[in-house]
């Protein structure tokens, strides 16, 4: 693994660390996206474990989650969707970016995530985009 690919990973686990620590903030706060937010915070953590673990067999120190994350307003359950959604953009630009990083099998697996987080990113009211994390 070169050191472009690395900070790729990386930085698509450090917001994996962040999907983990929202989820069960909105799963707490708001009962009607307890559901969703459950089901995302579980995805996340998969995720975040199978990340660490990418990083951990090239001989890479994982990032550590932080105590807290500034995610925006959670007010609303509208504004709850609102900061899921641009959660969601955002890893999707990141997992874009290390399409380019990546090839063969790795790249499938990369590419099908971004199609999970994508559809993810929709559910939570984002926009659909012919090409998700392109902006």
């Amino acid at each position: 693994m070169n050191e472009a690919e690395a900070l790729r990973w990386r930085v698509w686990l450090e917001l994996e660390m962040e999907a983990v620590w929202l989820y069960p903030v909105i799963a707490a706060r708001f009962d009607a996206l307890r559901a969703a937010a459950t089901a995302a915070y579980e995805a996340h953590s998969d995720l975040r474990d199978a990340l660490v673990s990418v990083l951990a067999d090239a001989d890479i120190e994982p990032p550590g989650p932080l105590v807290s994350y500034e995610v925006g307003e959670l007010g609303s359950p509208e504004d709850a969707q609102d900061v899921a959604a641009r959660l969601e953009q955002r890893l999707c630009a990141s997992i874009a970016a290390l399409t380019g990083e990546v090839d063969g099998e790795e790249r499938e697996r990369v590419v099908r995530e971004l199609r999970t987080t994508a559809v993810r990113a929709v559910s939570w009211g984002a926009s659909p985009e012919p090409f998700p994390g392109l902006d």
